[in-house]
């Protein structure tokens, strides 16, 4: 629970610990007050068994000094409703520190508390009310203040920017000296992966440009198709119980590579296992393919068209 709660918090306690309803409490709590402020008003003082006692203590008339400039003024008389706190009350209150030794005072003592609370609040406000007319001050000198003052703030503001700009302008020359310097390095790199770019990439050259096949091309011969097996290579027994899922490149033990059968350019639709059944009559000596264009089981797998292969020549250990 807060510090501090209103009139409406106040009934709902109420209603919640007498098992009453919230408007009945509400006027319960209303009446309550309005009787004690009444009274307070016409007799001075209101004793409420169990809880306290409200009481009219008139303020005398009394001297004060602006803590802020020196200067003294008078506080006006006025009336103010105290309250001491009843016997019972006090006790349940000051429960938790019965350990300690209290001290009990009279009323003109309470009183006299109660006056000194009235004069903390009261220089408060005091301090409070100087203050705002030491802003309201400021704000006036501001707003009267030469216009050569808001022109140096604008070239303060201008010159902000001006070094920002530097700021900008340095780190764009650091970064083209480190790229400058870096160039040899990522040129080679990228002249690297631009030879290594399928044969699809390069522009086509124009028609008009490529010269006119010669009618001696017509009756050329036909080009000659790749052998399907060597007569010297035959598959071991153990490579033909084999499953074709089960080779893998590290299973190029059980043949020899002695050159180079044929060079291979991938077309759409070609993988090494189709290249390894072209030209050896079965798809199950791919990774020979593979390792004889030093592939791994990976990139096998991603060749793109127009990329070359070399095709091993294959021989029985």
């Amino acid at each position: 629970m807060d510090n501090k709660i209103n009139l409406s918090q106040l009934a709902d306690l109420l209603a919640q610990a007498g098992g009453m309803s919230k408007a009945a409490s509400e006027q319960f709590v209303k009446n309550f007050f309005d009787i004690i402020s009444q009274t307070v008003l016409t007799e001075g003082l209101v004793k409420v068994k169990g809880l306290g006692t409200f009481k009219l203590v008139q303020m005398e008339d009394r001297e004060s000094v602006n803590v802020n400039s020196g200067e003294r003024f008078t506080i006006e008389g006025h009336q103010k409703i105290s309250f001491i706190p009843d016997a019972d009350l006090k006790e349940r209150i000051n429960k938790p520190f019965a350990a300690f030794e209290t001290v009990e005072i009279s009323e003109e003592q309470a009183a006299k508390l109660e006056t000194m609370d009235a004069q903390s609040d009261e220089n408060s406000n005091v301090n409070k009310s100087n203050t705002d007319n030491m802003e309201k001050e400021k704000e006036k000198k501001a707003q009267a203040a030469p216009k050569e003052t808001k022109k140096e703030v604008k070239d303060d503001k201008d010159n902000k920017g001006g070094r920002v700009w530097i700021r900008i302008i340095i780190a764009i020359l650091v970064i083209a000296l480190i790229i400058i310097l870096l160039w040899p390095l990522i040129g080679n790199k990228l002249l690297k992966n631009a030879d290594k770019q399928p044969a699809k990439d390069k522009a086509p050259v124009p028609a008009a440009v490529q010269p006119a096949p010669e009618k001696k091309a017509e009756k050329a011969a036909p080009a000659a198709q790749p052998k399907k097996e060597d007569a010297k290579f035959t598959l071991t027994k153990e490579d033909q119980a084999k499953a074709l899922p089960l080779f893998t490149i590290a299973d190029t033990v059980n043949y020899k590579i002695v050159g180079t059968k044929a060079t291979v350019t991938m077309v759409k639709g070609d993988m090494l296992t189709t290249i390894a059944e072209k030209y050896y009559g079965t798809k199950k000596l791919w990774p020979y393919v593979a390792k004889y264009n030093g592939l791994n089981t990976r990139s096998a797998k991603k060749l793109p068209v127009g990329y070359k292969i070399k095709v091993p020549e294959l021989a029985n250990k």
